[in-house]
Parts: C-alpha cells; structure tokens; sequence
C-alpha cells in the first residue's frame, strides 16, 4: 500500500504557502513550510511497503489578489518556484505541483492563480525543471473552461506528466468539487484518456465535503467512476 501527502492550504497566522513569491519573508517561510511536509510524509514510511516513494501533493503559489500577472511576468514566477526548489530536500517522496484553477478561493475571498493553470506554461514548467504534477482534474476543467480550450487537451499533454490525480467534477469556471456525474467533465472520454496516458497512477476523489457522513460523498464517487475506469 502507498500513501500521498497534502500540504495544508493555510498555517498559523493565517499563512499560505507561495514559492513565487517576491517577498523574501514569505518565500522563506514557503520553503520551511513544505519541508516540514515532506519530513513528515517520510516519517510515515516506516507504515507502508509501497515500492515507490510516497507523493507529495502541493499548491505552490503565484496567486494575486485582484487581477492576473500578465503572461510575460509567468516566467519569471516559476523561475523563482524552481529556485525555492533547489532548497528543499525531495529525497524518499515525489513532490509534485498541483494543477490551479483560474479563481480559488483564499482567505475568504476570490482570487486568482497565474501559475499551474494555463496549459503550454505548465508543461514548460515541468520539462523545463524536471516536475512532475499532480492533476487536478477539476481544477484544469476550470481552467480550460476560462481559456476556451476543449478539456481534452489539458488531459492529453498534462497526464503524461502526473505522479497523482485529484478526480472530481467541475462547473464554469469557479465551481470546484461536485459530485462525480453532476458537473461538465466528459468522464467517458477522460477516463480513456487517462487510462491511455496515466496507466496506474494512483489517484483520491477530492468531492467538496465527501469526508461528512463516514465518507459518504467518497464513497458515492467511487461506485459512479466504476463506471467508467
């Protein structure tokens, strides 16, 4: 059996993990942060016996408050994730970035992600340092939805580069986390799709509040993807 570890969405003092960031203070205490999840997720090996090393999952950063960075300033933002990078002991687990949604919801507000969410940049990001994703495959139906492309075409260049898949349907372009079966995704064509490009990959059904009830939402979306994977 093997296990995946999530970094936390918030931290004492209401902090939130961003590798991007411009602001020292911040990008160093983003690194001590994810560190501390991957000595964590290591120091859970010693109860599984799973051949590979355990995932990682983390939202890296590169959020703005009340509008997008423009497409040219991306580069730069994942030249300082990579950076941030190459200071964070990665032996014995699989650290991966998970795919963004266009307008998250943080702190109690709408904002927006710059990074992990566009297509051509997330594959740069990957080949270029070396990264592997976990595939939000709400998140990247969002995102495909705000940038106008077919769904299909996120799956199709993203899947080969996942280490872990998030399944959970989507609706427009900031409805995060219904049930399997009542959002847009196409779950026929996705699921031969990913059993084409990311044979085995383990994977979670992240539905909104799917742990109230014993699990019940969980559950739910496990019986309705057997219909399909």
């Amino acid at each position: 059996m093997t296990y995946a570890v999530h970094c936390p969405d918030l931290y004492p003092g209401d902090f939130i993990i961003d590798l991007a960031s411009e602001d020292d203070d911040v990008w160093e205490r983003s690194i001590v942060e994810v560190q501390r999840v991957i000595d964590i997720t290591r120091d859970l090996a010693g109860w599984f016996d799973a051949d590979q090393p355990p995932v990682v999952i983390c939202t890296m950063g590169g959020f703005t408050r009340d509008r997008f960075i423009p497409p040219e300033d991306r580069p730069a933002r994942y030249a300082r994730i990579a950076q941030a990078l190459e200071r964070v002991d990665e032996s014995d687990v699989r650290l991966t970035s998970q795919t963004l949604p266009p307008f998250p919801w943080l702190m109690g507000g709408q904002q927006h992600h710059n990074l992990f969410m566009g297509l051509e940049d997330t594959v740069e990001f990957c080949r270029q340092y070396d990264r592997r994703l976990t595939l939000d495959l709400s998140h990247s139906k969002l995102a495909a939805n705000y940038t106008r492309r077919p769904f299909s075409e996120y799956v199709e260049q993203l899947a080969p580069l996942t280490d872990h898949l998030h399944i959970v349907d989507a609706e427009g372009v900031d409805g995060e986390g219904p049930q399997i079966g009542e959002g847009e995704i196409d779950w026929a064509t996705t699921a031969t799709q990913l059993d084409r490009l990311a044979p085995g990959v383990p994977f979670i059904p992240e539905i909104w509040q799917g742990h109230v009830d014993n699990g019940a939402g969980f559950w739910t979306a496990l019986d309705r993807l057997e219909e399909w994977f």
